[in-house]
């Protein structure tokens, strides 16, 4: 039988090691995080999906929210500025190469057309070297849903 530390008892050790005076006394112990992550993650992931929500109620009534969200490259200043964020975080996070998959990824799911994973693919060279480079997580991917929504937005606004 092998010892397994995570299973241990924190209020039966502490009423061995005499740190308590009984189990009961002890408190309840609270995880070192929260399953879903902290409160401020929570909250920015909460007020990201109701901003998706919110844009994507507008696109619908210009193009009934169909995919792909994102079917051409929106021209303006608001939406190069939003490309750019996008591309950038892609880029920071992930790489050159882990981002040039991500929009052929997004494009294969229909997030984005085929065109539109060409054009942003050929401006991923503008940016710098990446600060962490990691593969892309689901919550990663969901920055990307919503920055997708936002620069579609701009087209919209036109």
């Amino acid at each position: 039988m092998s010892l397994n530390p995570r299973r241990y008892d924190v209020r039966e050790l502490r009423w061995l090691a005499g740190t308590r005076a009984s189990a009961d006394d002890a408190a309840r112990e609270r995880p070192l995080r929260p399953p879903n992550g902290s409160r401020a993650e929570q909250a920015a992931r909460s007020a990201a999906f109701t901003e998706l929500l919110g844009r994507q109620r507008g696109l619908r009534n210009a193009s009934r929210g169909d995919r792909p969200y994102l079917r051409t490259v929106p021209g303006g200043p608001a939406a190069e500025h939003e490309i750019a964020d996008w591309i950038g975080y892609l880029v920071d996070v992930g790489g050159h190469l882990r981002s040039r998959d991500a929009l052929s990824y997004y494009a294969e799911i229909g997030w984005i057309a085929p065109g539109v994973a060409d054009a942003l693919e050929r401006r991923l060279h503008g940016f710098d070297a990446p600060r962490h480079d990691r593969a892309f997580t689901p919550a990663d991917h969901r920055i990307s849903l919503v920055s997708i929504v936002r620069i579609a937005s701009c087209a919209s606004e036109q």
